[in-house]
């Protein structure tokens, strides 16, 4: 299903010049993997336990996505992790930004955040950043 998905995207993406920013949690290795999961209250959970009120997700191959728009021709794409691409966009300097004028409990949050989103433990490499775009772009931003 979700490769129709991406199969109609990436043709509206080669009949013009955007592309597709995909952000989830997967990996890039060249072989697949079983990452069937259960989730509930930030934990994981037994698939077969609770049913209904339990998250049942996997983590998204990005190579087989890679491989997929490879094929259909015209296209473009770039992966990387969460934390180089949200450091390249200016995360760091952002957060300093937003935070000078913070008393110190605010800015504690605001780096506790931060730290969630980018550090290698965390989210940062758990999350893949993947931009599929028409050749003809040349947008590079964040990779």
């Amino acid at each position: 299903m979700g490769l129709n998905y991406l199969a109609k995207i990436s043709k509206f993406i080669k009949k013009n010049s955007g592309g597709l920013l995909l952000i989830d949690y997967g990996y890039t290795d060249k072989k697949m993997k079983n990452t069937l999961q259960a989730i509930s209250n930030h934990k994981f959970a037994n698939i077969l336990d609770d049913i209904g009120n339990i998250d049942i997700t996997h983590n998204i191959s990005f190579e087989l996505f890679r491989k997929f728009t490879n094929q259909m021709g015209g296209l473009k794409n770039n992966i990387t992790t969460q934390k180089k691409f949200l450091t390249k966009m200016g995360i760091k300097q952002r957060a300093e930004i937003i935070s000078q004028n913070l008393n110190f409990s605010n800015k504690a949050d605001i780096y506790y955040r931060l730290n969630r989103l980018i550090d290698e433990k965390q989210m940062g490499n758990l999350f893949k950043v993947m931009f599929i775009k028409n050749k003809k772009n040349n947008f590079k931003l964040g990779f």
